[in-house]
């Protein structure tokens, strides 16, 4: 069975803040730039669901996941209900927006909101384990295995994890932070992991948990920070990293962690950067040559769909649809949009706003 999973307590002592310091000043600086970047704008509203859906897709890419932010956009064109991934990524936003609703409301984390976040982030879609059961803690021993199904960890069996979460929680919970709360957040989500309460879904509700908890700490003002696109990119080394926090360095885990936190938040800053300029140069373009009392509805649904229908466009402006193709056609003319080669359906791209989502 392997060396017994240590409690919270024993898993803080293991922290040397010497190891750490560097990336841990680095890495609050640049989050505190990002939660001021927020704050101060006034396109949020564009910029965090698709921060959100980007997320998700990273989150189950890491797990394996082939669905793209292209399909992701097109299915607010043209749904698909039928597609599991599309409501993975739907599933995935109402999981984080009941866990921040629940973290508040019950003062902290709970056994009951945590059950909620796996109930709800994998109702509907498909499951390595077919004998999962939702919202409930694992029933059966389970084993954490490589890509090559060699065995690397036994985790805690299924009678200990109520007390193995219990102990968690209340590590969650706690006012008396140990150690800032991105170190209190790596060691966290090491532990989570380690635990592996649930029968599947515990690397995409571990990562949740992550910006939960950085917002229940106050570190961000919206549960909107995100690391899963990071860790996707070097995937073999998290999980190297988290399997070795448990028998040999901590501090190198949550370096790792550390360091991802500190790339997302400054790719998340000049992504939100790149989006004001681009927000800014078309919003002028159009209402310097669409002369028309929509045009600011019309600029907000180029940022909430960009792909777009006449059809779409028409629902979102309740104008007509050929009023809604001459707006597509200006916008076209004005090298905004672009048409793809459909005759019926035509969708047109914002490509300015694609390339920074795609």
């Amino acid at each position: 069975m392997g060396t017994k999973l240590e409690r919270m307590a024993d898993q803080v002592k293991k922290v040397d803040l010497s190891k750490i310091s560097s990336n841990l000043l680095e890495a609050v600086k640049q989050l505190a730039v990002y939660d001021t970047k927020i704050k101060d704008s006034s396109i949020e509203r564009f910029y965090l669901p698709r921060l959100e859906q980007i997320e998700a897709l990273s989150s189950m890419k890491i797990e394996g996941t082939q669905t793209t932010m292209s399909d992701v956009i097109a299915s607010d064109v043209f749904p698909d209900p039928k597609n599991s991934d599309l409501l993975e990524v739907y599933n995935h936003n109402t999981a984080l927006i009941r866990g921040a609703r629940s973290i508040k409301v019950d003062d902290g984390f709970t056994n009951d909101n945590i059950k909620d976040l796996h109930r709800t982030m994998l109702t509907g879609i498909r499951h390595k384990n077919k004998n999962i059961t939702l919202g409930e803690y694992k029933s059966e021993d389970n084993k954490i295995v490589s890509e090559t199904k060699t065995v690397i960890y036994y985790p805690p069996h299924s009678y200990e994890v109520p007390d193995y979460m219990d102990d968690l929680i209340s590590f969650m919970n706690s006012n008396d932070y140990v150690y800032h709360p991105l170190v209190n957040a790596a060691l966290l989500h090491a532990q989570f992991e380690s635990i592996h309460p649930f029968d599947d879904g515990n690397g995409r509700v571990g990562r949740l948990l992550i910006p939960l908890y950085l917002y229940k700490t106050n570190v961000i003002n919206e549960p909107m920070f995100y690391i899963s696109e990071a860790i996707e990119k070097d995937k073999i080394q998290y999980y190297r990293n988290l399997t070795n926090s448990r028998t040999l360095d901590m501090n190198l885990w949550i370096n790792y962690f550390l360091q991802k936190c500190i790339d997302q938040a400054k790719k998340h800053i000049k992504y939100f950067q790149d989006l004001e300029i681009v927000h800014r140069e078309v919003s002028e373009l159009i209402k310097d040559n669409i002369p028309s009392q929509k045009n600011m509805e019309l600029i907000d649904a180029l940022f909430n769909y960009p792909q777009l229908t006449a059809k779409k466009l028409s629902e979102e402006m309740e104008v007509s649809k050929t009023q809604a193709l001459r707006y597509l056609k200006a916008l076209e003319k004005l090298g905004i949009l672009y048409p793809n080669q459909k005759m019926r359906n035509t969708s047109y791209y914002f490509e300015a706003y694609l390339k920074l989502l795609v």
